[in-house]
C-alpha cells in the first residue's frame, strides 16, 4: 500500500511537470513565432513590393532566424513560395499543411507537431505559426514562420527522462524505507497480532520486547501487562477451579447442578455413585421423572428457591435439596442439586424406633405382670399365704428380669460413651477357657450335651481384660446350650496364625437363617423371639459382647448353617497396641 501510494504519487506529479514542461515550452515557441511574423508584416510585407521580398528576406534578422531555429517563407494567396529563409526557391514549394490552410481562410493559426522532410531525406519536427495579411478585405498574402521543435522534444525527453529515474530512485528509497517501517512499526503489529492469537488459544505466557516509547512501544507494553494480568487470572481461576473439582470430588454428599435449559453441567463422582450411574445424561425433567420428585417439590422451588425431597435409588435413601442461582442480572441461571445419602441414618433412626419399642416391651411385660400379681394380692389374695408366696416369687423373679435389662442397657450406655476402663493384662488362653467351660457345665449335663475344649499351647496368652472377655466366652457358650438340642455337642478350641489368636465356639444346633446372621448383633434382635423370650435373656447378650470385642480392637465374628449348627469366634490380634488406654 506504501509502494503503491508512492507509485501514484509519482506519476501525478511526474506527468503534471511534463505537461507544464510541454505547455510552456509550445507557448514559448507561439510566442516567438507570433512576433517573428508580425515584424516581418511590418519591416517586409508592408514596407516592400513582392519583386523585393526575397532580397529583403535574405537580408533579415530577428534572434537566430539567419540560422536553423527559425524559419519564415511568405506566400501568395493560393499558398505559393514568393521568399523564404530556407535553401529553397520560389518554384520548389509550396505549403500546403494544415496552419496555412487556415491562414489563406483568413485565419490566423499554429501547430505544434508539424514535420518537414529535410534535403538529406530527414524527418523534422517543427512549430508552425500562419498569419494572413490583409488588403482590401482579402488574404493577399501569408507569412509562414517555423521553428524547429527538436530542442524542445529534446527537452522534454531529458525532462521525462530524468523524472522516469527520479521515480525509480524514489521506488528504491521507498523500499528501503519501507522495510525499515515495517520492522520499526508493521513488523511489531504483526508480532503483536501473532501474540495476540497465542494468548487466544490459551498461552498467557507470551511476551513482546519493548524498543521504543512511542504509540507501538506503549501498546506493546500494555500486551505484557494484559497478558501477564490474564495468565495471573487464569492462574487463580484456575487453582479455584482445581481446588473447587478436588472438593466437589471428595465430598461426601453428591452435587449435580443444571443450567437455564436444565442440561446437566456438573456432577461429581459420589453424586453419579448415589444414583448408580457411569455419567449424568438426564437434563431436570427427567431426574425429576426418573426419582419420582413430586411437583409441589418443584413449584415450593420456584416459590422460595429451594426445596428438598427424599427419594429412593435401589435399597438407599437419597436426600435431594434443590437451590436456585442467578446470574448478574438476577436472573436464573440453573439449580443446584446437593445430594445425601441417608441410609444409614434412616437405618439408625428405624433401630432407635425399634429399640425404644423394644425396651418399652421388655419393660411392659414384667411391668404388666406384677401390676397383675400385686392388684391380685391387693383384692384378698394375700389372705391365701401359699398363694400369696408364689405371686410374691413371681414378682421377684419379674424385678430381676427388670433389673438385668436395665443393667444391660446402663453397661451398653457406658460402652456407647467410652465410660468403660479395662484393665488390659496377658491372659492365658487355655486357662482362662477351662474355666469358663467348668462355669457352663452344669447347664449343658442337664440337656446332656457334650462341652469340651480342645486343648492348645499352654503358654498361648492375649492382652485383654480377663473378666470382660470371660463375659463375651461365657455368653457365646451359653447361648450354644441354650439353642442347641438335648445331645448337642459344643466345642471351644483355638487356632492361630502370624497376626491373629481365633477363640471358637462351634455347635451342631439350630443354626441361625443367612437373612438373621447379619443383625444378630444388633440390640434386642432375636432370630426367634417366641423362643428366644421363653428361654429368658434380654437380647443384649451379644451387643455387648460384640462392644467388648471393639474395645480390644478385635472382632466377633458368626457364621452359620441353617440347621447344622453355628461357630462364633472371637478374634484378637496380635499387634494390638493398648498403652494408651492403660
Amino acid at each position: 500500500m506504501y509502494l503503491v501510494i508512492v507509485l501514484i504519487v509519482m506519476i501525478v506529479s511526474g506527468t503534471f511537470i511534463l505537461l507544464r514542461l510541454q505547455s510552456s515550452e509550445i507557448n514559448k515557441g507561439r510566442s516567438e513565432l507570433e512576433q517573428y511574423a508580425q515584424k516581418l508584416e511590418d519591416q517586409v510585407v508592408l514596407s516592400y513590393d513582392e519583386m523585393n521580398f526575397q532580397a529583403v528576406l535574405n537580408d533579415f534578422y530577428y534572434g537566430d532566424s539567419l540560422g536553423t531555429s527559425l524559419q519564415a517563407s511568405i506566400l501568395d494567396s493560393v499558398g505559393n513560395t514568393i521568399a523564404t529563409t530556407t535553401a529553397l526557391t520560389t518554384s520548389e514549394y509550396t505549403y500546403k499543411n494544415a496552419v496555412v490552410i487556415s491562414a489563406l481562410a483568413g485565419n490566423e493559426a499554429f501547430n505544434e507537431a508539424l514535420t518537414e522532410k529535410t534535403a538529406e531525406g530527414y524527418t523534422k519536427s517543427l512549430m508552425g505559426y500562419a498569419m494572413p495579411v490583409m488588403v482590401n478585405s482579402e488574404v493577399k498574402y501569408v507569412i509562414y514562420t517555423c521553428m524547429d521543435a527538436t530542442a524542445m522534444n529534446e527537452n522534454i525527453s531529458r525532462t521525462r527522462q530524468t523524472i522516469f529515474i527520479s521515480a525509480v530512485l524514489a521506488m528504491l528509497l521507498t523500499i528501503v524505507m519501507g522495510y525499515i517501517f515495517s520492522k520499526t512499526i508493521t513488523e511489531p503489529i504483526l508480532l503483536l497480532s501473532k501474540k495476540a492469537k497465542d494468548v487466544a488459544e490459551g498461552n498467557f505466557r507470551q511476551r513482546i520486547p519493548v524498543y521504543s516509547g512511542d504509540e507501538i512501544g506503549k501498546l506493546s507494553a500494555s500486551f505484557n501487562y494484559m497478558a501477564s494480568e490474564l495468565n495471573k487470572n487464569i492462574g487463580e481461576i484456575s487453582s479455584e477451579k482445581n481446588k473447587m473439582e478436588i472438593i466437589l470430588d471428595n465430598m461426601t454428599d453428591g452435587v449435580i447442578a443444571f443450567n437455564a435449559d436444565g442440561d446437566p453441567i456438573l456432577s461429581n463422582m459420589e453424586a453419579l455413585e448415589m444414583l448408580g450411574k457411569d455419567r449424568m445424561n438426564l437434563n431436570f425433567n427427567n431426574f425429576v421423572k426418573e426419582y419420582h420428585i413430586p411437583s409441589k417439590t418443584i413449584l415450593s422451588l420456584n416459590q422460595n428457591y429451594s426445596a428438598q425431597d427424599i427419594f429412593v435409588v435401589g435399597d438407599r435413601f437419597i436426600n435431594a435439596h434443590f437451590s436456585v442461582y442467578h446470574n448478574e442480572n438476577n436472573g436464573v441461571e440453573g439449580i443446584v442439586a446437593v445430594l445425601r445419602d441417608i441410609t444409614e441414618q434412616k437405618k439408625l433412626d428405624d433401630m432407635r424406633k425399634e429399640f425404644v419399642a423394644n425396651v418399652s416391651h421388655e419393660l411392659r411385660t414384667p411391668l404388666t405382670t406384677v401390676k397383675s400379681y400385686t392388684e391380685t394380692l391387693l383384692d384378698g389374695a394375700v389372705d391365701d399365704k401359699e398363694v400369696a408366696v408364689d405371686f410374691l416369687n413371681i414378682i421377684d423373679s419379674e424385678a430381676d428380669r427388670m433389673s438385668f435389662l436395665v443393667k444391660d442397657l446402663l453397661q451398653l450406655s457406658r460402652f456407647d460413651n467410652k465410660q468403660i476402663e479395662l484393665k488390659y493384662r496377658d491372659v492365658n488362653v487355655m486357662d482362662f477357657i477351662s474355666q469358663c467351660i467348668k462355669q457352663n457345665k452344669i447347664h449343658a449335663d442337664n440337656k446332656n450335651q457334650n462341652l469340651y475344649c480342645l486343648p492348645c499351647d499352654d503358654d498361648l496368652t492375649i492382652k485383654a481384660d480377663r473378666d470382660r472377655i470371660n463375659q463375651v466366652l461365657n455368653n457365646l457358650i451359653t447361648n450354644a446350650v441354650k439353642y442347641s438340642q438335648e445331645g448337642a455337642t459344643i466345642k471351644v478350641f483355638v487356632t492361630e496364625d502370624k497376626d491373629f489368636v481365633d477363640i471358637h465356639v462351634q455347635d451342631n444346633g439350630i443354626g441361625i437363617k443367612k437373612e438373621d446372621l447379619d443383625r444378630i448383633f444388633e440390640r434386642f434382635y432375636r432370630v426367634d423371639k417366641t423362643r428366644s423370650r421363653a428361654m429368658g435373656g434380654t437380647g443384649l447378650g451379644l451387643a455387648i459382647a460384640k462392644e467388648i470385642m471393639n474395645f480390644h480392637k478385635g472382632e466377633l465374628l458368626a457364621q452359620s448353617v441353617y440347621g447344622q449348627g453355628t461357630t462364633m469366634t472371637m478374634r484378637f490380634s496380635k499387634n494390638a497396641d493398648f498403652s494408651m488406654e492403660e
